[in-house]
């Protein structure tokens, strides 16, 4: 018995040698450029599975499309009133025409107990408008190591209210768990990493007011955002080795991007996608016999999609060129049955991928 513990003894040492920690100098600095693949949804695999000493096998993704995640020096940025810290453009735009804030950037700090977001800037008609959280926004909480568990909370509201400028905001909380650790292979190459799950679930909402001739009509529009996101870490890549991120709708997970850290390559016939907001609403969601959908002018020629969780094409309409200043389409969902499906807008530019709930 002594002889079996003691060689148990020693195996878990070994086996805690495997594992890193993840701290503050794992995180981006200032004037770090880093490139990523996107891939697939259907051609991560299983990407759930985890355990101690794990070793997850994605070599086979294939990518559709790169981009460079770019962090900037706040003077360096469109809201040079942040001061300190550093900011990243994470979207072209919020909302809708004509309530659509654009030039989204996400500001970072960082320290040796934390790595969070200490505000957002954003324009609207041209007009600048970075604010601060009022409860800031910690993405990870250092020493991050295996089986951590973290639930922290956020607040983020502008401070344009008013007929003239909208204001957006949002509050909630994430959770942040380490479920795992090992090693992790894509066509990156090959590195120790910690898995971590991060869940958020916020509330955002957007009020302003729509001209519909001499009429104008108040908005206030809010609405659930609930993401997930898996992310393998590791101590040299500063960004995560491999995400994938989606929507909670129900409780169920829908993958919507996987995109993995990467060298530059040559990706013959594809074109990066680039995401709109093509659609004002689409509503009732849970949706029964019928699903409307609201597209503001000038959104062009859109195509409407709905594709199961298999990633079947099982309803298609063509929603035409959209040229009044509010088009409302319908359409019949009353053959579905019920379940969860993915809306996608597509038009020429780009498209939006929307959750829906049939029942």
């Amino acid at each position: 018995m002594k002889q079996f513990l003691l060689l148990l003894f020693i195996a878990s040492i070994f086996s805690a040698k495997g594992q890193i920690t993840i701290t503050s100098s794992s995180m981006p600095n200032v004037g770090d450029t880093i490139r990523y693949s996107n891939a697939s949804t259907l051609s991560i695999g299983d990407y759930t599975v985890t355990g101690s000493g794990y070793n997850w096998d994605f070599s086979t993704l294939s990518p559709t499309g790169q981009a460079i995640r770019k962090f900037e020096s706040a003077l360096s940025t469109p809201y040079v009133f942040f001061g300190s810290g550093y900011g990243e453009k994470t979207s072209d735009s919020i909302g809708f025409s004509p309530i659509l804030f654009k030039n989204i950037y996400s500001f970072y700090k960082k320290s040796s107990s934390k790595f969070y977001v200490d505000g957002i800037g954003m324009t609207f008609s041209g007009f600048p408008i970075p604010n601060f959280y009022t409860d800031k926004d910690e993405l990870y909480l250092f020493p991050l190591h295996y089986m951590n568990r973290d639930s922290t909370t956020f607040k983020f509201s502008t401070v344009t209210t008013g007929s003239t400028i909208p204001s957006y905001s949002k509050q909630g909380y994430r959770i942040t768990e380490s479920d795992g650790w090992g090693k992790i292979t894509t066509p990156y190459g090959s590195d120790s990493c910690l898995r971590v799950v991060t869940t958020q679930y916020s509330q955002d909402s957007i009020k302003g007011s729509l001209a519909i001739g001499t009429f104008t009509i108040p908005l206030n529009i809010g609405f659930q955002n609930y993401t997930k996101s898996y992310q393998w870490l590791t101590r040299g890549e500063r960004i995560p080795y491999l995400e994938v991120t989606g929507t909670l709708v129900a409780g169920n997970f829908v993958p919507t991007q996987v995109k993995y850290r990467d060298i530059r390559r040559n990706i013959v016939g594809v074109k990066e996608e680039t995401l709109n907001n093509l659609a004002i609403a689409v509503f009732p969601n849970p949706a029964n016999t019928e699903l409307s959908i609201l597209i503001p002018e000038n959104a062009g020629h859109i195509v409407a999609e709905i594709i199961d969780l298999q990633g079947k094409i099982v309803l298609s309409r063509d929603l035409g060129s959209n040229s009044q200043m509010i088009n409302q389409h319908q359409i019949d969902v009353s053959s579905l049955a019920k379940g969860l499906y993915i809306l996608n807008l597509s038009n020429s530019l780009g498209k939006q991928s929307l959750k829906i709930l049939i029942q």
